[in-house]
């Protein structure tokens, strides 16, 4: 199954109208912009949430201001976004990414949801030399593998830095004598949930805290209970959970049901989504995310408005970042000044971008000094590990019990 969507902004092509003839004869229709993201399967929900929603809101937003303006030809260009499902499968969105590039003959095309999809589909952007800003993908390797994926860029905090906080986080709060610094981990048996337990194992190795529990699970788990009763009776005080939605929402359910409620209690991928503060309610209060953006980033309260008008529903964190990378794509567009991907990949590797999320620039194809850990507090999620960027709020300790 796959699916074809064609998105333009009629005000841009209006707008074009009024253009000098010169101009207008010179510039390109449209920008064609493709991408093969999950629309079915169990990476969908995230995919949805995350990220082919932001690339349309995106696109709309970018054809309601007359396009992307194109120096070269001193005229405002419309995008027109070309899709398919990739069915949650890494082969199909391999040959969809190749399709959108040899037969599409697209303009540049945008990353998949994912870290093991993003992970599978880098080579094939490079080969072809497609820029891209993976958002949904992390993975320490990527550090290595940088050089050899020039036109990739990881705009995510990657396992070490984002469980390293963690790890010094109970370690303080043990030697303060609020917590004994007993952890436990479970992990869905998929390419992050493997590399951040990884990474969180290491980091309590370094810290010298201890861990009480490490499990995994398969993707597409239909019961935790049985784990969260193994944790229980091993009464840690701080839990990680690095998860994919449907099992964070799951594993906060059925925990509540049972009664596990740790000081510390940290959960993947879906505890921003909107979703998740709908069915949880208070409950969510104190509870620990991956990732996080600056709250206070220049035009991110204009974003909300505009996300919650076309989908009537709040953000999340993953859409904000995900929004920022379209962002810094076209600021480097306008700066190039025309379609040319090597300069377009250079202006990204050599700038640095203010977005609505957080201020990016990357290192090694690495987003430097990325958000690691959110929380919630209240019916807000904040931005709290690293403690020195702008925007980061205290730690809230403990956790309110449920």
């Amino acid at each position: 199954m796959q699916r074809r969507t064609v998105l333009k902004g009629g005000a841009s092509l209006i707008g074009a109208g009024s253009l000098p003839t010169i101009a207008r004869a010179q510039a390109p229709k449209s920008i064609r912009i493709g991408y093969a993201v999950a629309l079915s399967g169990p990476y969908a929900p995230g995919a949805q949430s995350t990220t082919w929603s932001q690339y349309k809101l995106w696109a709309k937003d970018v054809n309601d201001a007359g396009g992307i303006m194109l120096k070269k030809y001193g005229a405002k260009v419309p995008v027109e976004l070309i899709d398919y499902d990739d069915r949650s499968q890494i082969e199909e969105a391999i040959r969809l990414v190749e399709r959108l590039i040899l037969n599409d003959k697209v303009d540049l095309v945008l990353a998949p949801w994912g870290t093991a999809t993003n992970l599978a589909t880098a080579p094939v952007f490079n080969k072809y030399e497609y820029p891209v800003i993976h958002f949904t993908a992390s993975a320490d390797r990527v550090a290595q593998l940088g050089p050899r994926w020039p036109y990739s860029f990881w705009a995510l905090v990657q396992p070490k830095p984002a469980t390293a906080p963690l790890a010094t986080m109970v370690k303080k709060l043990t030697t303060e004598g609020k917590i004994k610094g007993r952890v436990a981990i479970m992990h869905v048996a998929d390419q992050l949930g493997v590399e951040m337990a990884a990474a969180m194992q290491e980091a309590c190795k370094k810290e010298g805290v201890e861990i009480v529990y490490f499990k995994s699970y398969p993707l597409g788990a239909s019961d935790l209970s049985p784990q969260i009763r193994e944790m229980m009776a091993l009464n840690p005080d701080a839990f990680f959970a690095f998860s994919y939605p449907s099992d964070t929402f799951m594993v906060t359910e059925q925990s509540h049901v049972l009664g596990f409620s740790p000081p510390i209690y940290y959960t993947g991928v879906g505890t921003p989504f909107p979703a998740y503060a709908a069915k949880f309610g208070a409950k969510k209060n104190g509870v620990l995310i991956y990732g996080a953006v600056d709250s206070t980033a220049p035009g991110q309260k204009e974003y909300r408005e505009r996300h919650k008008a076309m989908y009537n529903r709040d953000v999340e964190i993953g859409s904000i970042g995900t929004y920022a990378t379209m962002q810094i794509l076209q600021k480097a567009i306008e700066q190039v000044g025309e379609i040319d991907r090597k300069k377009i990949r250079d202006a990204i590797a050599g700038g640095t971008f203010e977005t609505i999320a957080d201020v990016y620039s990357f290192k090694g194809q690495l987003h430097q000094n990325a958000w690691a850990v959110g929380q919630w507090q209240g019916d807000e999620v904040v931005a709290v590990y690293p403690e020195n960027k702008r925007g980061a709020k205290p730690l809230m300790f403990p956790k309110p019990k449920w």
